[in-house]
């Protein structure tokens, strides 16, 4: 784990070094976690005709180096990896460190294999494909061997996501594969995409809650102490102001989870209201800006600890997150991938505790950290994610599906009125204006993604 005065280091020595291309682009993360190196080998065994060669501590294929460790490690034979279970025979600490290869031999079709030997044990038999080796030895081919797809992603503002809207009918999306990839990969590329003409009812005919069959058609769904699916209704004495018809802030959902939910789904069931528009913000664009405009900023925010919390109805959530959250693995710095990529962005202000630290002079002189200039980055995050350009601005139709990445995109929704009193709460089996939603996890997404990119 990176200290926070190194990571500081880290982007202040790499931030004119990140590459843009248009709008679309992603971060990598720093070097320093490859299980690699690529430093000049010592007196080599050489297979013949191979471009692969090896010492007591090292195998070189081509321009790279391996650790025997690492590459004894990746071995995926049949006494390593079980063929029906696809899942690992041994753990990485069964490998002597005194590891090294007996002998290389080039086999047919491109493959290699290596017998390797330690003063305790038996001989291990590994054969490689030099597909296999070449995706060992290239961070870019590890990193698209698990997060191709992050090449897409697209930094929107409102202009931005015009341009990139997708929007596919509900038909489409439940009985045709391509309107469903579309959904899916947009959703992933913008972090927002929408369903139109879905059924403006709560049930499907087989009684199935529309919104629950919306998302488990891309995974299994992430349950909370809303249930599987809930209402988004104004009632009287409500626990939630999502349940009232307040102006609703920007804010992601649950943050106060050590385990927040990747996905959210809204289906527009009814809506007769005078207002309550939806209003949604890239906040990966925020803070990537913040990174261009100040680093300063941007480093206190991944540092300072804001707690989020949740107590009342008889629950009581709590938990501590950055208000960005950085991801340092699977890739290292390249043009198509520079030094940062952004994990997930945790803003939610209805939900933001009081601070618990950092707070005192002692502290922020022990802990490194400057409350003041975490406020000033702070604020500097607001203002960009309030500028009226920046939001995207719509209003729910009946029949409407919004689905956002909870991580990534906020989500407001402006105050509203309804005809009448009857109409904000149950009456006769209808509401004035009723979403249902629910929510995905974000590994089920992550899997049906991956499938769908051919990982």
């Amino acid at each position: 784990m990176m200290s926070g005065l190194s990571r500081f280091v880290f982007f202040t020595r790499r931030v004119d070094h990140r590459v843009a291309c248009c709008s679309r682009y992603v971060y990598g993360r720093p070097k320093g976690l490859c299980s690699y190196s690529t430093a000049a080998s010592h007196k080599n065994t050489r297979a013949s005709n191979t471009e692969i060669s090896c010492n007591d501590h090292q195998i070189s294929f081509k321009e790279t180096t391996f650790e025997n460790v690492f590459l004894r490690d990746a071995c995926s034979c049949r006494d390593c990896v079980d063929s029906s279970t696809q899942q690992r025979r041994f753990s990485t600490g069964q490998i002597p460190l005194d590891i090294r290869p007996k002998s290389v031999a080039r086999k047919e079709n491109e493959e290699y294999e290596i017998t390797w030997t330690a003063k305790e044990g038996c001989d291990h038999v590994s054969v490689y494909s030099q597909k296999r080796l070449e995706q060992l030895a290239s961070s870019a081919c590890r990193y698209n061997s698990r997060w191709r797809f992050a090449r897409d992603t697209v930094l929107w503002d409102a202009a931005t996501l015009q341009e990139n809207f997708v929007s596919r009918s509900y038909d489409e999306y439940m009985n045709e594969e391509e309107a469903f990839s579309d959904i899916v990969l947009g959703l992933y590329s913008t972090g927002l995409a929408f369903l139109r003409n879905a059924p403006t009812k709560a049930r499907t005919a087989d009684s199935e809650v529309v919104v629950e069959k919306v998302a488990r058609k891309i995974g299994y769904i992430k349950e909370t102490f809303y249930g599987t699916s809930w209402d988004v209704v104004s009632l009287p004495d409500a626990k939630n102001i999502a349940y009232t018809s307040e102006n609703l802030p920007l804010h992601m959902d649950l943050l106060y989870y050590e385990s927040p939910p990747g996905v959210q789904l809204l289906h527009c069931i009814t809506n007769r209201a005078d207002g309550g528009e939806s209003v949604y913000v890239d906040s990966f664009h925020a803070a990537y800006q913040l990174l261009d405009d100040d680093p300063t900023s941007f480093y206190h925010l991944t540092m300072f600890p804001v707690t989020f919390h949740y107590r009342n109805d008889g629950y009581h959530y709590v938990y501590t997150r950055p208000v960005i959250e950085l991801d340092y693995f699977y890739s290292s710095p390249t043009p198509e991938h520079p030094p940062v990529r952004i994990k997930c962005v945790n803003y939610s202000p209805p939900f933001q505790a009081p601070f618990e630290h950092f707070v005192t002079q002692a502290e922020t002189v022990e802990g490194r950290l400057d409350f003041r200039e975490f406020i000033r980055a702070f604020n500097k995050f607001e203002k960009m994610i309030h500028t009226t350009s920046h939001q995207f601005e719509t209003k729910f139709q009946p029949g409407d599906v919004a689905l956002f990445m909870n991580r990534r995109v906020l989500h407001s929704r402006r105050g509203f009125k309804l005809s009448s009193s009857t109409e904000s709460h149950e009456n006769d089996g209808n509401y004035g204006r009723w979403l249902k939603g629910t929510y995905l996890d974000i590994d089920s997404f992550y899997s049906k993604l991956r499938e769908l990119s051919g990982l």
